[in-house]
């Protein structure tokens, strides 16, 4: 029988997918940061992915009602794309690759599992919006630190009557397929066994309260992310492309130059710095004269900004030094 596993390993999310039910051999298997499956599908443009969505149903109806084959071509190469664009979309194309072999096998296409396959395909261009909406209003009154605090319990509590919302606009939890075992060696967690998308934001979200972790948006690209650190963290370290700084680099460089633009000790050092180093290209003095006195600079810097010469003798020995 196939499976869908998600389960968290200290800052770790790992999915495994198998559509053979294969036990330790998944077909699949993903790992990402903390929350970045959850944070990734709020980014998600339900725009773009609707008209793959009605293509894939489209197929799937006609190939369970008519056994056209040109429609299955159809729906796996569009079932293949889907899966690409968030791991989410994994669990549908494990599930119906797992319906495709067993329906040949068992000669029972047009099964009531087929049909709610099917049911579940025309539902999800609706859905997947709603979804999107429900977190972000938890993220608001539960998990933003910034906006509802650092006490994620206690603003569940204070927004849900058992599993019920007081706010409609607010994810509502259901019973999940959770188990427990071994994940890694000498290690055991919760696994969940999804049944649906629904069931991976769920358990994202009721983990994120149990381990009282809020998120909050990055200072410099404006994303949500998860404060497993340091709660007062302002830029995150989620994935970015090849090539491009962490929002957190970027952050503390930012801090840096800050901080340094109000600091006279430093605009005089790098003042003459600047002058200096001109000096090896003019042919004044070589690569390493030029070294040595940058660490001698640094030196007097130092004692600047810790008070034990004044700003004046600084200038002084910057000037006159050799």
């Amino acid at each position: 029988m196939w499976y869908a596993k998600m389960y968290f390993s200290e800052g770790r999310e790992i999915f495994q997918y198998d559509s053979l039910g294969m036990q330790g051999v998944p077909d699949v298997q993903k790992e990402f940061p903390f929350l970045e499956s959850l944070l990734a599908f709020q980014e998600l443009d339900c725009a773009e992915v609707t008209p793959i969505l009605q293509s894939i149903t489209d197929n799937w109806s006609r190939f369970i009602a008519e056994d056209d084959r040109d429609a299955l071509e159809n729906f796996k190469r569009k079932l293949g794309r889907l899966a690409s664009i968030h791991i989410y979309f994994r669990l549908l194309y494990v599930h119906c690759r797992y319906r495709q072999s067993a329906m040949y096998i068992q000669n029972d296409r047009g099964s009531a599992e087929d049909a709610q396959i099917l049911d579940e395909l025309h539902q999800l261009p609706e859905q997947l919006p709603r979804y999107q909406q429900q977190i972000q209003r938890f993220f608001e009154l539960v998990l933003n630190v910034d906006s509802a605090g650092r006490e994620p319990q206690a603003q569940a509590a204070k927004n849900y009557t058992y599993d019920m919302p007081k706010d409609p606009g607010l994810f509502c939890f259901h019973p999940i397929p959770l188990s427990f075992e071994p994940v890694e060696p000498g290690r055991c967690s919760p696994v969940l066994y999804s049944s649906s998308i629904r069931d991976m934001i769920d358990y994202s979200l009721r983990s994120c309260v149990e381990r009282n972790i809020t998120v909050r948006r990055c200072k410099n690209c404006g994303r949500w992310f998860p404060q497993t650190g340091r709660v007062s963290a302002e830029y995150c370290e989620r994935p970015v492309p090849k090539g491009q700084q962490r929002c957190r680099d970027i952050g503390a460089l930012k801090q840096w130059t800050l901080r340094q633009a109000n600091n006279d000790a430093f605009k005089a050092y790098r003042k003459e710095y600047k002058r200096r180093f001109a000096w090896i290209k003019a042919g004044r003095i070589t690569d390493q004269q030029f070294y040595d006195w940058s660490e001698r600079a640094r030196a007097e810097k130092d004692k600047c900004e810790q008070g034990l010469i004044s700003q004046k003798e600084l200038e002084v020995w910057l000037k006159e030094s050799k």
